[in-house]
């Protein structure tokens, strides 16, 4: 199954490194990286969320010592259709799921938590896909290696059609190769955040996959 599957799985990668740099190129870096730090650090509702992601990132005892963690991170990252029987089972499971985010079991995580969420719609139960829930989670504990993803940023990297488990994979690599082959460009998006005065403060807590993330969903969200 790995022969048919890993070229494709390359070739979508490929794909998704060619549009970030038709996006950011050593003429324009510096004024969409700009561009997007001035939105999320003016916007208040952004600036909100960004003063939150910063408080959480790699935060364990937070996570562990937080009883409503999850219905707090499910309000803040407006993750919408969620029970609260669903956020009290996480809430019970929360060791559990972060032992498998650090044992890099992320199918069994997205299998057994995510896929398929039994949750609650007025009288009945359905079953329902929190992808974007799964990514975000596994970014809060291993955002140098996982970004966190929304469907608008799927769409626009052209992978809207596959599951949110491969679109994030196959966008999380990209981004990682792109950061490691364009190291000069990456330095200038971070320059980008420092010029920021309100977003300067929030570089040390910000991975090359968190500025990226920053630019594209700027793009994808408000750009179009």
């Amino acid at each position: 199954m790995q022969t048919e599957i890993s070229p494709y799985l390359e070739a979508l990668k490929q794909s998704v490194k060619k549009k970030i740099s038709s996006l950011l190129s050593n003429q324009t870096v510096r004024r969409v990286a700009s561009n997007a730090f001035t939105f999320h650090f003016k916007d208040e509702a952004s600036l909100a969320f960004q003063n939150y992601y910063r408080e959480i990132i790699t935060n364990r005892e937070s996570y562990l010592g937080t009883p409503d963690f999850f219905r707090v991170f499910k309000q803040r990252y407006s993750l919408q259709g969620i029970d609260g029987a669903y956020l009290d089972r996480l809430e019970r499971e929360k060791e559990a799921i972060l032992r498998l985010i650090d044992n890099d079991d992320l199918a069994n995580l997205y299998f057994s938590f995510f896929a398929n969420a039994q949750l609650q719609h007025g009288v009945r139960v359905v079953g329902k896909n929190l992808g974007s829930f799964f990514t975000k989670l596994v970014h809060t504990f291993r955002p140098e290696e996982f970004c966190a993803l929304d469907n608008p940023i799927r769409n626009y990297f052209g992978v809207g059609n596959e599951s949110f488990y491969i679109a994030f994979v196959i966008i999380s690599h990209a981004y990682n190769e792109w950061a490691r082959e364009n190291t000069d460009l990456m330095r200038q998006i971070r320059m980008e955040l420092e010029c920021n005065e309100v977003g300067q403060p929030f570089s040390s807590k910000m991975t090359d996959l968190k500025l990226l993330d920053l630019v594209f969903w700027y793009q994808a969200n408000e750009i179009g």
